[in-house]
């Protein structure tokens, strides 16, 4: 009796046993079965991705897909002149193409008030950019034309051009022809003229502004900024363009030849914020100085040199100098805070000392300068 009882405890451990490496088995094929598919749907998921960010922006809008815009430009880009959200000509454009198209554009600004192809360059440059964006509108000339000269204005918008190109290949970049210009004008010409090299439909804001028959202070409340009535014909020749764009499938993918040879010099960008010398400034996010005579150094091979510096209220004055050579003084003082990009040379050739020497301080007031910026 004893003897049967021992076999059957025998058999029934053998059987437990064996019914518990089935399950461990089983389980262990379902995990990787499932470990399989999860893979298997993680290829479908990066392939969708890819297919999806190789659409150009017309190919989005025609998928009814969702699109990340760039804003580069000055206080028009901001739609300075009117307050009312609903005015704002990107937000109008934004209304347009969900309803037209139902699409979903979200938008990122880059730069701001008072920017000019020099400062945009510089920012565009120095952002941490996460998305990869469909479409761009730039909006510059405004302040470049007081600022700069053609030939330089040209040198930074084909350069802010070509990073946005490397950014992505197949990007679709709006430029915009500023109504402000009143009248055609070198800036202008330069913008046209990249349009066409570069294949790109540009906004003509100012043709826009002509055609309507309507003073320009109907549309402007201090002859810069269009207002509410103007911002509806910057969206209008906006969504013009896309339109248009849109029905003949336009291609964004081209390769280009550099159109002008002063852009050459900017293909390498150098934020310098490691002076050779600093007597008096502060450290913090920049250097800030806060007497007159203290200065920063830096030392230079390249031919572009540019001044990023902070524009904002309580500044004051700096003078700038190549090899002990006084080049020009520049002011800080704004009634609101900005970053803000000066150029002091772009035909250097060897070593240079540039010195940065505070020269005027408003009281209780800081000059701060962010950095040096070469080729």
């Amino acid at each position: 009796m004893k003897k049967n009882i021992g076999i059957s405890y025998m058999f029934l451990v053998v059987l437990v046993s064996f019914i518990f490496i089935v399950v461990i088995i089983h389980n262990k094929t379902n995990i990787k079965r499932n470990l399989d598919l999860v893979e298997q749907q993680n290829v479908i998921n990066r392939g969708e991705v890819g297919k999806i960010s190789d659409l150009n922006f017309y190919q989005k809008l025609h998928q009814k897909k969702d699109i990340n815009a760039l804003i580069v430009g000055d206080s028009i880009a901001q739609s300075t002149g009117t307050s009312n959200f609903h005015e704002k000509w990107i937000n109008v454009v934004i209304k347009d193409v969900q309803k037209k198209y139902r699409s979903t554009i979200t938008t990122d600004p880059i730069t701001g008030g008072s920017t000019t192809g020099i400062r945009a360059w510089v920012e565009l440059n120095n952002a941490k950019l996460t998305k990869q964006y469909d479409v761009v509108f730039i909006c510059l000339g405004q302040n470049d034309q007081f600022n700069i000269k053609p030939k330089q204005f040209r040198m930074f918008y084909e350069s802010i051009i070509i990073k946005l190109k490397k950014l992505n290949p197949n990007i679709e970049i709006i430029p915009i022809i500023e109504s402000s210009f009143r009248q055609y004008n070198d800036y202008s010409k330069v913008i046209e003229d990249l349009a066409e090299h570069y294949n790109l439909q540009y906004a003509d804001t100012v043709g826009a502004f002509n055609n309507t028959g309507k003073l320009y202070s109907y549309l402007s409340n201090d002859l810069v900024h269009p207002n509410g009535k103007g911002y509806v014909y910057y969206a209008k020749t906006i969504e013009k363009v896309i339109n248009d764009n849109y029905l003949s499938n336009k291609k964004t993918d081209i390769d280009c030849s550099v159109l002008y040879n002063n852009t050459k010099k900017l293909t390498d960008f150098v934020f310098n914020n490691s002076p050779e010398l600093n007597n008096g400034f502060t450290i913090e996010n920049g250097f800030i100085g806060n007497k007159v005579s203290e200065n920063l150094t830096f030392n230079t091979t390249n031919s572009v040199a540019i001044i990023h510096f902070l524009r904002k209220p309580n500044g004051g004055k700096f003078k700038v100098f190549i090899d002990d050579n006084f080049i020009k003084e520049i002011n800080t003082n704004s009634t609101f805070q900005v970053s803000y990009s000066d150029l002091i040379a772009y035909k250097l050739r060897g070593n240079h000392k540039i010195r940065i020497e505070i020269s005027y301080i408003i009281n209780k007031g800081s000059v701060k300068i962010l950095g040096l910026v070469t080729n």
